[in-house]
């Protein structure tokens, strides 16, 4: 007479104390986490944001790159940044070079990051260039937004890689983070998107 076949026991937090330790750690973990998340992109970033325009001027041999952005901030997130929110912005610049019968070829990438923040101290916000260091105080929401929204003269290029007598094709985006919410929690709660916004790519033709 055969055995009857023995069912298998699915292993659960109560029939292992190592998997329900580590179950109440990641709960334990990522509560506060999530809580702190949510509270940060509640009417987040929302509304139009895109390159509004861009350009290359070409000043002493060098390109500085212009650019105007339209960024979603509404009363929420102006709210939020005096409340101590960071707001930080990447620019991406690319340029190619057009052929005819091949693929474009790449000659030059940049990316310029900005952040800023309110300072409860000086009761100012601080607009930082994460690349030069550099920072900027502004005394109103208002004033900071306005000049994030704007990139001016930045040195881009050299003269020298943009040979004459060819047609380049530049193409600038924009990325925008609201909060500083870790990239683990970002995973947990892939489902939310108010935190992080990309704009299209803005492009044009170069012909030096």
């Amino acid at each position: 007479m055969n055995a009857a076949p023995r069912q298998s026991t699915p292993i659960t937090p109560a029939a292992n104390p190592r998997l329900a330790r580590i179950r109440l750690w990641l709960i334990l973990w990522a509560s506060p986490a999530c809580l702190i998340a949510s509270a940060t992109v509640a009417d987040g970033l929302d509304g139009r944001f895109e390159v509004r325009s861009a350009d290359l001027e070409l000043t002493e041999g060098v390109y500085h790159l212009n650019v105007r952005i339209d960024l979603p901030v509404g009363d929420a997130v102006r709210q939020g940044l005096g409340e101590g929110v960071p707001l930080s912005l990447e620019v991406d610049l690319a340029i190619n070079r057009v052929r005819q019968f091949l693929p474009n070829a790449s000659v030059a990438e940049l990316t310029q990051r900005y952040h800023l923040q309110y300072n409860t101290v000086s009761a100012r916000y601080v607009l930082h260039n994460d690349n030069s260091g550099e920072q900027e105080s502004l005394p109103t929401v208002d004033a900071a937004l306005e000049r994030l929204s704007q990139v001016r003269g930045l040195p881009a290029l050299d003269q020298s890689l943009l040979p004459a007598g060819r047609r380049y094709e530049a193409n600038v985006r924009a990325k925008l983070d609201y909060g500083a919410v870790p990239l683990t929690v970002r995973v947990l709660m892939f489902w939310v998107n108010e935190w992080h916004r990309e704009s299209d790519w803005y492009t044009w033709i170069l012909q030096p």
